[in-house]
């Protein structure tokens, strides 16, 4: 069979994208969902009853993630965009459906390390099968808020993790919010390029786009993809996978400044193995180690793993005290040990 290779000069045709759209409860986020070309809503949360009136798009509910797996390319035929309601919960469903298997979890019931990365891979199977049948895929997600010192910063309501997987996997995000014009007058906007308060991913230069009353713009969302992928279609490879670095540079820098904790560290420590081949990959690596020490935190080079040295002290000293004043064995204290210092880093 011959190659049909694309030259790095001539434009890649993309027929399905990935938008990642998250922002307050209230916002319309399912309303909006519904606006993309002939949708199908994985309802996960439950919500899109509050619809009402501007319900337009098929729903199917997902209780399980048996019932979202199960749906086969005959059954999407009559669909050009799948539409996840949200993401947070549907990845809940996928987690507790790998935690079944038992030899995937803790005695608590917890999942153990090994078993989130299979949750995210079988996610992550499913929406490139979905883009593979040419259905464009959309997020939907809750914000929630962090603080930077005195900066407010909105961002998706997802652990580390999978906020990073669902950021790299995603072509564009945008953070669904209200402003003020000079006016005065209120408008929800979709914003798309770089700022401070916020996170994004802007694929096709769009910056800021307004979105207007959905009951008059029934075909809103669907119209902004396909502008989307036209824009996309005009770009060869190497101009792609400039914007593509280029956004990821961005929100590198701004995950490293927002984390705080010796868990979220190493997860962008993880993380920074899948960006080995990117331009700015020593310039990423200075950008976590600075902000890490700017912490107190200390690499430990043996595992790998950032360490709240000054925490840990604390609390040896104060396991140390507790063995003194109860009959606890080294073994005891070892394993209050190691509760203590995993409880502090968060699980992964």
């Amino acid at each position: 069979m011959a190659l049909s290779v694309i030259l790095p000069t001539e434009p890649m045709v993309v027929n399905a994208i990935k938008m990642y759209i998250y922002g307050d409860p209230s916002m319309g986020k399912s309303t909006l969902g519904m606006t993309a070309k002939n949708a199908l809503i994985i309802d996960a949360d439950k919500g899109t009853y509050r619809v009402g009136a501007l319900r337009r798009s098929p729903v199917q509910e997902a209780n399980s993630w048996a019932q979202v797996i199960s749906l086969t390319e005959e059954d999407l035929i009559p669909f050009e965009t799948i539409v996840i309601d949200t993401i947070g919960r549907l990845l809940e469903l996928t987690k507790q459906d790998v935690g079944k298997n038992k030899a995937n979890t803790k005695r608590d019931g917890s999942l153990m390390l090994h078993a989130h990365g299979i949750a995210n891979n079988t996610f992550q199977t499913f929406v490139n099968r979905m883009i593979s049948y040419g259905k464009n895929v959309v997020f939907l997600a809750h914000a929630t808020e962090d603080k930077d010192d005195d900066i407010v910063i909105n961002r998706p309501d997802l652990a580390g993790k999978n906020r990073q997987e669902v950021y790299r996997l995603s072509d564009c995000m945008a953070y669904f919010t209200y402003e003020r014009d000079a006016t005065g007058k209120q408008k929800r906007l979709l914003k798309f390029g770089h700022g401070e308060k916020y996170h994004s991913k802007d694929c096709a230069g769009l910056e800021t786009v307004e979105v207007p009353d959905l009951a008059d713009n029934p075909t809103f969302l669907g119209d902004l993809i396909e502008g989307i992928k036209a824009h996309l279609n005009t770009l060869t490879p190497a101009q792609k996978l400039h914007v593509e670095q280029e956004q990821t540079w961005i929100n590198w820098q701004k995950l490293c400044n927002e984390a705080k904790y010796a868990s979220e560290f190493n997860t962008l420590t993880a993380d920074l193995a899948n960006h080995t081949s990117h331009p700015q990959y020593k310039n990423m690596w200075s950008c976590l180690k600075h902000c890490a020490k700017e912490l107190n935190l200390i690499y430990d080079q043996n595992s790998k793993r950032w360490n709240e040295t000054e925490a840990a002290q604390c609390l040896l000293n104060l396991l140390s005290w507790i063995q003194k004043q109860t009959p606890c064995t080294v073994y005891q204290c070892k394993s209050l040990t190691y509760l203590a210092l995993s409880s502090k880093e968060g699980s992964p």
